[in-house]
């Protein structure tokens, strides 16, 4: 694609030109119009004349006396009677003209030019006393055939042409010079605003460009660009933290291995000494991978490439699934909600991945000698499912952190193993693309979080959104 400074140059050119010269043509149309009629009615009048000058005298028709002779006229002309007999003539080959047709014809000197008919009664003079001249117009009708070359007419309008087409031409030179004088004006603030765009850094604050120096109609183009400028910003910090937070992740079990690997290298070992650091070696490995499952995840739910597969799914039935991979002191430590209750409806797989990482985050935080306590309520057409534990160290500052990725409070830095801080932003995005809403809360130092999941008999599952619950005053 050419350029903008290129394309509006051609443009005003062409478009001037195209104006200018449907303008001409049109001007020369009138103009050849206008002449073509005045040459054709100034034709028409000196036949007229031509025919008041004559006088019949018996069979001869001749100039009255003191007119100006016929021959002066700068044409061809002839007088005819009523039969067609030629009774005058500027010139033998005048009488050719006889049968043209009045407009355009061929004339004797083979250019194009014009002929006209004029008929009308010629005035009859004799040498009797008992006659005076103009006494008398009978005799017949006589017909004055008078024709005039346009070569003369036509050199008029090829001059109006040329003249035209010449003031075509300077109309588009002209145009051209003021286009590429506009076109410097106009492109030269956008030439300023691509050559910041193109020298802006990620870690630049805006684009360097005085905004005095942008026009109005382009501010909407640089306050998008510093826009974009802020977003590449905080996608490069979000991007190294959590590459730094994905090393810190794999770093330290990856360190924990290689102790363990050490130190039974160390010195040979009794076979259950050996067996032991496996078992270890074993934990290690499988945690790590389970947080690299959960990368991976978190991955495909933030580009909008995990599959959402919505069926009708028993709650006490997923619960009890996810509770079978939790340890007995564990399960002891978690009160199912009483009675039965209607299916709801979304992914199955994702249902029980947010129902493990919430009741491993209630179990995981709260004291162990404090019970993780979970009922229903039955709201409408969905079901909210409300899990309280106490959290002696969350405070309401915390709650809107809640579900950032990599986040695990002021005390949870330092840990390691299957904490990595990706549970509950797993859970807000699972939630998110489901159509489930998820809330936190905190009153009197217990830590209530809520999940409202639309019943399977619904028409349509509520609106997409993550809530904080504020705290109850």
């Amino acid at each position: 694609m050419s350029s903008i400074r290129r394309r509006l140059l051609l443009g005003t050119v062409l478009a001037v030109a195209l104006s200018s010269a449907v303008a001409s043509g049109a001007a020369w149309l009138s103009v050849r119009t206008h002449l073509l009629d005045a040459a054709e009615t100034a034709l028409r009048a000196d036949a007229t004349q031509l025919l008041g000058q004559m006088r019949r005298c018996g069979p001869e028709v001749r100039c009255a006396p003191g007119s100006a002779a016929p021959l002066d006229f700068d044409g061809w002309w002839t007088v005819a009677d009523a039969d067609g007999v030629v009774c005058a003539s500027s010139a033998p080959v005048a009488e050719a003209l006889l049968g043209a047709a009045d407009g355009v014809a061929t004339m004797p000197d083979g250019c194009p030019g014009r002929v006209v008919h004029v008929s009308g009664p010629i005035m009859a003079v004799g040498g009797g006393r008992g006659r005076r001249e103009g006494g008398d117009s009978d005799g017949g009708s006589f017909t004055v055939t008078a024709a005039r070359s346009d070569s003369g007419l036509q050199a008029t309008l090829t001059a109006v042409g040329l003249a035209l087409g010449t003031a075509t031409a300077v109309a588009a030179l002209l145009a051209g010079a003021a286009a590429w004088i506009l076109a410097r004006a106009v492109i030269r603030p956008v030439d300023r605003i691509a050559q910041a765009i193109a020298q802006a850094k990620p870690e630049d604050e805006r684009i360097a460009i005085a905004g005095s120096e942008v026009p109005r109609e382009l501010r909407p183009v640089v306050e998008r660009a510093d826009a974009f400028l802020a977003m590449s910003r905080d996608l490069v910090r979000r991007e190294r933290q959590t590459a730094g937070n994905i090393a810190h992740e794999l770093r330290t079990p990856l360190a924990g291995l290689a102790a363990i690997i050490d130190h039974v290298l160390a010195r040979e070992r009794a076979a259950p000494d050996y067996r032991q650091a496996l078992e270890r070696s074993r934990g290690i490995v499988g945690e790590t991978a389970g947080i690299i499952e959960q990368l991976l995840l978190l991955t495909r739910l933030e580009a909008g490439r995990e599959p959402v597969r919505p069926v009708a799914i028993g709650l006490q039935d997923a619960l009890a699934t996810v509770l079978a991979g939790f340890g007995d002191a564990e399960r002891r430590r978690i009160g199912l909600p009483p009675g039965a209750v209607p299916p709801v409806r979304g992914d199955r797989d994702h249902l029980q991945l947010v129902l493990r990482n919430l009741l491993d985050n209630a179990v995981a935080h709260a004291p162990e000698e404090s019970p993780a306590s979970m009922r229903t309520e039955q709201q409408g057409s969905a079901l909210v499912l409300l899990l309280a534990n106490p959290a002696p160290g969350l405070t309401a500052e915390m709650l809107p952190r809640l579900g950032e990725a990599f986040w695990r409070g002021e005390d949870g830095r330092g840990s390691t193993g299957r904490h990595a801080g990706l549970g509950l932003a797993l859970c807000r995005r699972l939630t998110a693309v489901n159509g489930w809403e998820l809330g936190f809360a905190l009153a009197d130092g217990t830590f209530t979080v809520s999940l409202r999941l639309p019943l399977a008999d619904a028409e349509q599952p509520r609106a997409v959104r993550t809530a904080v619950w504020p705290t109850p005053s």
